[in-house]
């Protein structure tokens, strides 16, 4: 296909996505702004995606043009960049992921922004995310930004890494090499930190204009921390020698910015203690080696930084001894530097029961398998599926204990599973549901420390739609008349679970009965965690059978207020339940403000705050501060006086 001179090109790498390309082609055929040109680098797919984007080309007929570069080998998604960025004929260049999407009007916003100043070489929109996933919110302000700026944005994560949703000119990329490195794993944060060495001037849009998609069942890489942490430190190595050796004719006189320095000493700092703390000094010493052969500030460079304190600078002088020397007074420097949690005690059992769920099966065994935290054990439960399950388990080596065999429902399996554990925490994540990162169990295993309940932050999703869900700060029998504590996000200590099993004659909803007895019980203790814990599907049991679960519930709290001694307590739950069985009857959607009307008047404002907290979470970063605060003075003032 012939080459047509345009004013944007579009590039899209593409390899094995014939079930989400469908979407990217619909949003680039609605754009209003028509002078394009789409270019999908196909990087040797195996599936059908190279022909359903021949067969859309083909039924097109308007006036923006598709070109398909078919790539002979599989190369990465850097050279398919790459070369789409050579083919280009536009002036500007624009990246989309083809799983993603973009507004009807986004190259129209974007186009007529950077055509406002001829020296604006990047514009920047907003992007929303649409599936379960956490990223920092993008707080630019919607203006230009200049030289040292666009670096100190970057270098703090303001600006967003991902090389798409920006439209760029492409003489800026071409003139100033500013391709991406083939064979590199996080190719995209080294490309938007050298583009930032090299920008004079963008402009940033607030405007949502890219869409960005988290597919179900989309997990991080399954390879563990340390061989991260090692291609991030060739990122590294790739990012210093283009701040000294690059002869970028835009690039800026990096060496003499303050924050340039501040990053990168700061980020040396775990490539050399993280192997150090866990006994491979060989390692450590290693890399702190390749480190001192980069090319570096020498000592009058760094006396001469501004805006440095003089006590970073003093630790600049492990650079001038010897190695060995060097090596040590850095190793002692940094002796503060957080040791990391014990990787290889077993502290936590991840428990997964399933029965015919092959499919739900394959989403949740990757997730746990990607866990950069190692000390843990995997428990499977098999109720004697004959879908495949059994073979999919024989399969996985890295199982500590499976067994497919015939139980009495889910309840009997998740009790046959904590005699067998030995983690001192046990976690279910059944069939079907994931752990929300491979940081999960990582982060959490050092705030387990002697609860019986620990429960996290979830991700609902219905279909394209989320939820998110955060645990309370307290127990309460409000809270549980309206909700659980999911299982999914709920670390359990295994000897409480072995001293009080769930009970098997439930069949829905075993696993609230038992927290909600040791509670009103006063038999157990309780604390949330504020780190996101797992994503919950909503086509479980307990989801779709909501008139069993209400049924069971109610029976359940009958039995278990009956057999409660009787005191003052008592005739709170009690006045409580019938209050909620009224207002059931009338409105199956109850207000958690309806059962305030029987609380205490500390329940009520203990309530009110909490709420004003959730809310406030939900605003911009100093906003949410603000609110905060101005929250907790008001509270001080009401506890004083």
């Amino acid at each position: 296909m012939h080459k047509v001179q345009r004013k944007v090109s579009i590039i899209i790498p593409v390899y094995n996505v014939e079930g989400y390309i469908g979407k990217c082609l619909d949003s680039l055929c609605s754009q209003t702004f028509t002078d394009i040109e789409v270019l999908f680098v196909d990087d040797y797919s195996t599936d059908h995606s190279r022909e359903l984007i021949s067969d859309y080309i083909g039924n097109y007929h308007g006036e923006i043009t598709f070109r398909l570069i078919c790539q002979s080998s599989n190369q990465g998604q850097s050279v398919a960049r790459n070369r789409g960025i050579l083919e280009a004929c536009g002036k500007y260049i624009y990246l989309l992921d083809s799983d993603d999407y973009i507004t009807n009007d986004c190259i129209e916003i974007l186009y007529s922004e950077i055509e406002k100043d001829s020296s604006v070489q990047m514009v920047i929109g907003n992007y929303k995310i649409l599936g379960p996933l956490d990223l920092k919110p993008f707080s630019l302000q919607q203006r230009v930004y200049l030289s040292d700026e666009i670096i100190k944005e970057q270098l703090r994560f303001n600006i967003y890494s991902m090389p798409w949703n920006k439209l760029i000119k492409r003489s800026f990329i071409v003139e100033n090499n500013l391709f991406f490195q083939p064979g590199v794993v996080h190719e995209d944060n080294l490309w938007s930190f050298c583009c930032a060495f090299c920008f004079d001037k963008i402009a940033v849009v607030r405007k949502v204009t890219y869409i960005y998609v988290v597919h179900q069942g989309s997990t991080e890489r399954s390879h563990n921390r340390q061989w991260h942490q090692q291609q991030l430190f060739e990122v590294f190595k790739y990012l210093v020698k283009f701040i000294f050796e690059s002869d970028a004719p835009l690039k800026k006189n990096v060496k003499r910015n303050a924050w340039v320095y501040r990053f990168l000493e700061n980020d040396i700092v775990p490539f050399i203690m993280d192997p150090f703390l866990k006994g491979n000094k060989s390692l450590s010493f290693k890399r702190y080696c390749e480190i001192r052969d980069l090319p570096f500030w020498n000592l009058l460079e760094v006396i001469s930084l501004k805006h440095l304190s003089l006590a970073r600078k003093w630790r600049f002088r492990h650079f001038l001894m010897s190695a060995e020397n060097g090596y040590k007074l850095y190793v002692k420097q940094h002796r503060k530097y957080k040791r990391n949690i014990d990787m290889t005690k077993n502290r936590i059992s991840v428990i997964t029961i399933t029965y015919n769920n092959l499919n739900g099966l394959k989403r949740t065994i990757p997730s746990i398998l990607s866990q950069t935290y190692t000390g843990y054990e995997l428990i499977v439960i098999d109720g004697g599926s004959n879908d495949g399950s059994k073979e999919y388990l024989q399969s996985i080596e890295r199982i500590d204990y499976w067994v497919s065999e015939p139980d009495k429902g889910v309840y009997n399996a998740m009790n046959k599973a904590v005699k067998i554990a030995h983690g001192d925490y046990c976690i279910f994540m059944n069939a079907g549901d994931t752990f929300f990162s491979s940081l999960v169990l990582e982060k959490v295993v050092g705030y387990l420390r002697g609860a019986d309940f620990y429960s996290g932050c979830s991700v609902f999703v219905d279909g394209l739609n989320t939820l998110t869900w955060f645990p309370p700060q307290y127990l309460s029998l409000d809270f549980f008349l309206k909700d659980a504590l999911n299982h999914q996000a709920t670390f359990n200590r295994t000897a409480f679970l072995l001293e009080h099993p769930y009970d098997e004659d439930i069949p829905v909803v075993a696993d609230w009965e038992l927290t909600v007895r040791m509670f009103l019980q006063n038999k157990c203790t309780y604390s949330p965690l504020k780190d996101m814990v797992a994503i919950y599907y909503l086509d479980g049991m307990s989801s779709t059978r909501k008139s069993v679960c209400e049924k069971e519930r109610l029976k359940a709290l009958h039995s278990i207020i009956d057999s409660l001694p009787d005191s003052k307590e008592k005739v709170t739950y009690v006045r409580k339940l019938i209050l909620y069985e009224e207002l059931l009857k009338r409105n199956k959607n109850v207000k958690d403000t309806d059962l305030l009307v029987l609380t205490t008047k500390e329940e009520r404002r203990l309530y009110k705050l909490s709420e004003k907290i959730a809310n406030a979470m939900n605003l911009p970063p100093v906003q949410r501060d603000i609110k905060i605060l101005r929250n907790a003075f008001k509270t001080l003032l009401k506890d004083l006086f």
